[in-house]
């Protein structure tokens, strides 16, 4: 099986006339594609690994715990709280992740009934404690779903709405019980033909980045960072169709191999089952990234387990691409060129690597919105995403404390 690659066929052959310019015409990262294979449901493993990183424990080592036993809680309201997506025991707590050995048992822990709560604080901290991601979750004139798949080689949106139609439909609901909007839209690639209950359907070219939130709003609004917009991804409206089906947490997302199929898979999987059961090997020196090419973290261990905005899961070969360096920045400027924020990514960059954090907020690192594209581009090969992610991160510990 083949990772996705860009499609570069369509660049300009070299002739006399062309000899020794730069060839600038750009990389088509397509995010439209033809599903035909439905979702795959992977068996569960014997062994789950829920992520906890930035949580706050809940439990302890060789306790048994049911499905939707909290684990873990999120202290804001980004992320929701971390259950066990199955009953089973504890056998292991470190600081990135709680593993339990699944018995196979079909206990569960009460439901919440979820449609007698009245849309407020209260419903919102239901929705957190059952997994749920509340943050964008405010009254707004405007909803957009955002349909299109998120990166290249990810097709997990598309499959979404074509396969799990229902569920979807109870998300929305709920969101629409919170959010209260006046317009409704779901924002589709272009040529893609599905609906949702009262959505305006909106259609978007199927180009990495425009399915990034702020470009898809400004493609249905007409206008950068409108207010009184909230932008929800399918995978958003999918666990909130979880929990609103169920009562119970979230257990499982649906996540795309290495370019390839769709799997649903439990909550906490390890990645080398997901893996294993897709007959991918991986070899000394690749990386293997959750979710796409293009924003994906590389993981130090295939013990790690997907969470659930996980929605991809992808095997870098060691020869697909040029090892990122840290050789110094040679101002060729196409990380500028090809910004879509319009912000100063090299400068940035050498501003956090030497933890000047403070002076990247006067390049625009604010208006970021962590596409990747100029990290593709940099042709030092130096990890200018991650520089950005970093500088972030500490701009709200240093804001925070």
């Amino acid at each position: 099986m083949k990772i996705w690659m860009p499609d570069r066929s369509e660049k300009t052959a070299v002739t006399p006339a062309t000899q020794g310019k730069i060839d600038m015409q750009k990389v088509n990262f397509n995010l439209h594609t033809t599903i035909v294979d439905s979702i795959r449901e992977l068996p569960a493993p014997t062994e789950v690994h829920v992520p906890v990183l930035g949580c706050i424990l809940q439990i302890g080592k060789g306790k048994k715990v049911q499905r939707g036993t909290r684990v873990a809680e999120r202290p804001t309201t980004h992320g929701g709280d971390k259950h066990a997506p199955g009953a089973g025991k504890v056998n292991g707590i470190n600081y990135t992740h709680v593993s339990i050995t699944l018995d196979g048992e079909e206990e569960s822990v009460d439901p919440v009934e979820l449609g007698s709560m009245e849309p407020g604080k209260g419903l919102l901290r239901a929705l957190r404690g059952l997994g749920i991601d509340t943050g964008s979750l405010a009254p707004a004139e405007t909803l957009i779903i955002n349909g299109l798949n998120p990166e290249p080689g990810i097709t997990a949106a598309e499959q979404l709405l074509r396969d799990e139609q229902p569920t979807l439909e109870a998300g929305l609901a709920l969101a629409s019980r919170i959010i209260t909007p006046k317009r409704t839209v779901l924002a589709l690639a272009q040529g893609y033909e599905t609906t949702l209950s009262g959505c305006e359907a909106v259609p978007v070219k199927p180009v990495y980045p425009n399915s990034l939130a702020p470009l898809v709003a400004k493609t249905v609004t007409g206008r950068e960072n409108p207010e009184g917009t909230v932008v929800l991804s399918v995978m958003d409206l999918y666990s909130l169709g979880q929990v609103a089906g169920t009562g119970l947490p979230v257990r499982d997302t649906v996540v795309t191999v290495n370019s390839g199929l769709n799997y649903k898979v439990l909550i906490g999987t390890p990645l080398s089952a997901i893996l294993a059961n897709a007959g991918i090997d991986v070899e000394q020196g690749d990386r293997v990234i959750l979710d796409g090419p293009m924003r994906g973290r590389a993981v130090y261990s295939l013990d790690d387990g997907v969470n659930r905005d996980t929605y991809g899961v992808t095997v870098v070969r060691h020869d697909a691409f040029p090892a990122i360096t840290d050789e110094p920045c040679i101002n060729c400027g196409e990380c500028v060129l090809n910004c879509p924020a319009r912000v100063m990514p090299h400068l940035i960059s050498k501003y956090a690597e030497f933890n000047l954090f403070e002076n990247t907020e006067a390049y625009g690192i604010g208006a970021c919105f962590e596409c990747g594209l100029c990290a593709y581009h940099c042709v030092a090969r130096r990890p200018l995403l991650q520089y950005i992610r970093l500088a972030k991160k500490e701009l709200a510990a240093s804001k925070s404390s």
